[in-house]
């Protein structure tokens, strides 16, 4: 289990994510993209309480090792999040994340309409109407590719180098990859004696150390692009406990 310094960095996020979402700035912003700013934020809250929730729980051994596909929506989000709060243009940035929208609409439309080929009459109403309303959107994938793909995203946003240590290792646990047995398991002898688990008490401070990280990270970059100096002063506070408990400690 974690010990209740780290554990309390959690608090400390949320703490500073209300005083956020009390600010006038914040609440009332004339800026285009914050519709989009709206949403990532919420989605890295929900996503963060969840694992402060996971990683309190007493009925799974070794229960960090579940928050770590959340961790990479974390990941993710922030992403866009920095790529947003760091355009240049904000029209054309809310244009690229509407033909985003349109992208992946058209995907699920068009996976539904081969599924209608090959089996007719499968659909429901309402896939049939959804297939139908957007199958010939039309949408330059070249236009949206960036933001499609998060090894290029964190490319243009400098976080290349986070994408590889962390986001790409964190794709077994979201995708099924075999070598991610080992983690569900003890080893002895080449064999994996599954449902037998040691606790790791470095992978849980890794996943702990990136998770507050984030959190910081995306409260850091929204109260820079509002200037909203009193959350970037707390900010920089929290994060200085954080340097404390993971880095100086180490």
């Amino acid at each position: 289990m974690a010990t209740e310094e780290k554990m309390n960095l959690f608090d400390g996020v949320f703490s500073l994510y209300n005083d956020l979402q009390q600010e006038e700035k914040f609440k009332n912003s004339k800026e285009p993209v914050m519709n989009l700013i709206y949403h990532l934020v919420l989605k890295n809250m929900r996503s963060l309480k969840t694992m402060q929730i996971i990683m309190d729980s007493k009925e799974l051994k070794n229960s960090y090792l579940e928050t770590l596909p959340l961790l990479r929506i974390q990941m993710e989000t922030f992403f866009h999040l920095a790529y947003i709060t760091e355009h240049e243009n904000a029209d054309v940035c809310l244009n690229e994340y509407q033909k985003l929208q349109d992208f992946q609409l058209l995907r699920v439309a068009r996976n539904l309409k081969k599924l209608d080929e090959q089996k007719p009459n499968i659909l429901s109403n309402d896939e049939r109407e959804f297939m139908n309303l957007h199958k010939n959107k039309r949408v330059a994938k070249k236009d949206i590719e960036h933001l499609d793909k998060p090894w290029q995203l964190s490319n243009i946003i400098n976080k290349y180098e986070e994408y590889v240590r962390t986001y790409s290792v964190l794709s077994s646990y979201v995708h099924y990859n075999p070598s991610t047995r080992l983690a569900y398991g003890n080893s002895k002898e080449n064999n994996v004696i599954y449902n037998q688990f040691i606790y790791n008490e470095q992978e849980e401070s890794i996943i702990l150390r990136n998770a507050i990280q984030i959190g910081l990270s995306t409260i850091q970059s929204i109260s820079k692009f509002l200037d909203i100096e009193e959350i970037q002063e707390k900010t920089s506070k929290v994060f200085k406990e954080w340097e404390n408990v993971f880095i100086n400690k180490n």
